[in-house]
């Protein structure tokens, strides 16, 4: 949808002329701008509530040359337009016409967003424009600007991460996570936020974090982290607990190495998928309750699966195909 579909579809809605097909498609395109990991950077757009309210102005203004005042945010904030200024802000700032019809003074260039990804069985090192250091965990993505400009450095984080910030008292350095946004001025810390995962957590090694329910907006929402402190956050239950950690257990996973002390086979198989980019299986539903203590530092795949056998008792099978090994599937001794 471009901004003449847009602006023509807020026009049937303000004359009241809008077709149910043509709120159908208006409300599919503002649920897909929403559920974007993308968020409002302020730096480059401006205080986003002032926004929202010059910018709609502007556009009904441009649709029928009537002067309109500015609008309430209640208009649209618990209805369809909940986000419909943004939108059209983001819209028009990469076409230039907010510079045109003055909403800015001059015309602010436009930042390019990246986008690293990290298949299962792999990882990778993200250096951004400031210095810092993200080392991505297997199945990971992680979307960055070019630059950071203005007062806050942004990233959004689907996966795992391990982040090495540097520091800048002037630009505190945000990681979007989900329901969680975790803010630094400079530090080490470790997030763990894959969207098949009920929990997000947040291990700090090194300076201090705070970290936000994303849409809150209460101060009583934040809560800081010391060093060795994490953060276990429930996504179902929107709770949230803390207890210490241990670095090996939360991020010895950037030097190929993998602890778990005590921990379930469906938690253990599930981060052994990602790390060796194999799917690790067990017939019996039940098992994956069984739980093991084992650490593992660069080892083979078949070195892991032997030492899973014998911990566990379990015999198992390997299921190749186009020469690689495809899936690890545990199974009791056949009697």
């Amino acid at each position: 949808m471009d901004i003449s579909e847009f602006s023509n579809l807020l026009e049937n809605y303000k004359q009241g002329k809008l077709l149910p097909q043509e709120k159908e498609r208006l409300n599919d395109f503002l649920e897909s701008f929403q559920t974007n990991p993308s968020e409002w950077v302020e730096h480059e757009m401006g205080k986003q509530g002032l926004i929202e309210e010059r910018v709609f102005s502007r556009i009904l203004k441009k649709i029928d040359g009537e002067k309109i005042q500015y609008v309430n945010r209640v208009f649209f904030s618990p209805s369809l337009f909940k986000r419909a200024a943004a939108i059209a802000f983001c819209l028009m700032l990469s076409s230039g016409i907010l510079y045109i019809s003055g909403v800015f003074s001059k015309k602010i260039a436009p930042v390019v967003w990246s986008e690293a990804i990290t298949p299962p069985g792999e990882k990778s090192i993200v250096l951004l424009s400031d210095g810092s250091q993200i080392t991505l965990n297997a199945d990971s993505k992680l979307k960055y600007p070019d630059r950071f400009n203005g007062t806050m450095r942004e990233v959004c984080l689907e996966g795992e991460g391990y982040f090495v910030v540097r520091h800048s008292h002037d630009q505190p350095f945000i990681v979007h996570t989900g329901n969680l946004s975790t803010t630094v001025l400079g530090t080490k810390f470790d997030i763990s936020a894959y969207l098949e995962s009920k929990t997000i957590a947040v291990s700090l090694l090194e300076g201090r974090v705070r970290v936000t329910r994303n849409g809150t907006g209460k101060v009583g929402s934040a809560v800081i982290l010391e060093p060795r402190e994490q953060l276990n956050y429930d996504k179902e239950h929107d709770v949230s607990s803390f207890d210490l950690f241990d670095s090996l257990e939360a991020f010895g996973w950037k030097d190929n190495i993998y602890r778990f002390e005590n921990e379930p086979l469906a938690k253990v198989f599930s981060q052994l998928d990602r790390a060796y980019g194999v799917k690790f299986k067990i017939a019996d539903q039940s098992l994956l309750a069984q739980r093991i203590t084992v650490t593992f530092e660069n080892k083979s795949l078949q070195t892991v699966i032997d030492v899973l056998e014998n911990l566990t008792g379990l015999d198992h099978k390997i299921v190749t195909g186009e020469g690689k090994v495809l899936e690890v599937a545990f199974f009791r001794h056949a009697r």
